[in-house]
């Protein structure tokens, strides 16, 4: 993973990242942070609690991490887990349910990326750099559980980003639950080898781009 590579090349101006699953009052940051970050966009209508929270949240099969930079709090992405024996619901059924059963089936398990979000205040470092080191906490922690199916809902301009990493479209743009934006949904069918990529990109990343960071 990219967290563990930049910590293997000690000549290069050092930046500590750390990737967490958010409990308890780690929460509250995901969904501030949220909120920031879509109403900065407006992607969502603001509201007095300055949160956003959805109905997945509180379930059992869904996972926030919060990725820090140098002890602050700079990016979150969910992970929700489909398991038919659980048949517990996931945001991208809502809306791709068919496209899931056509091209994943829901006989099998998998699982769905979303909510990825940068702080407004750290924009400038995010793009590619905070996609990748997310995306491929994901990929890890997906592949101990031998699943081999990631699917993600993606807004147009980044599907090039995603298709580097054996993600295929397998939907026509549609309106995503509760965010004012339109996506398509992407399917990883081979996580290994997305993982291998991933860390193949990640040792280049650590060894050509850490010291330009600020």
């Amino acid at each position: 993973m990219l967290l563990k590579s930049i910590q293997q090349y000690p000549n290069v101006q050092q930046i500590d990242y750390n990737m967490l699953a958010a409990t308890g009052p780690m929460l509250d940051r995901v969904y501030s942070m949220r909120y920031r970050s879509y109403s900065s966009e407006g992607y969502i209508n603001r509201n007095n609690s300055e949160k956003f929270i959805d109905s997945y949240d509180a379930l059992p099969n869904c996972t926030s991490y919060l990725m820090y930079r140098n002890g602050k709090a700079m990016a979150s992405i969910r992970a929700c887990r489909y398991d038919p024996k659980e048949n517990i619901p996931i945001p991208c059924m809502e809306i791709f349910k068919q496209e899931l059963a056509q091209n994943i089936g829901l006989d099998v398990p998998f699982v769905e990326v979303n909510k990825f979000v940068v702080d407004p205040r750290f924009q400038r470092y995010g793009g590619k750099h905070a996609r990748l080191m997310l995306f491929s906490s994901i990929v890890e922690e997906t592949y101990k559980y031998n699943v081999q199916n990631v699917v993600i809902a993606v807004r147009p301009e980044h599907v090039n980003f995603y298709k580097m990493f054996y993600c295929k479209t397998i939907s026509d743009v549609k309106a995503y639950p509760h965010l004012n934006f339109e996506t398509v949904l992407m399917a990883c069918t081979d996580v290994e080898r997305a993982r291998k990529l991933i860390m193949s990109r990640s040792k280049r990343l650590a060894q050509s781009k850490c010291g330009q960071f600020h």
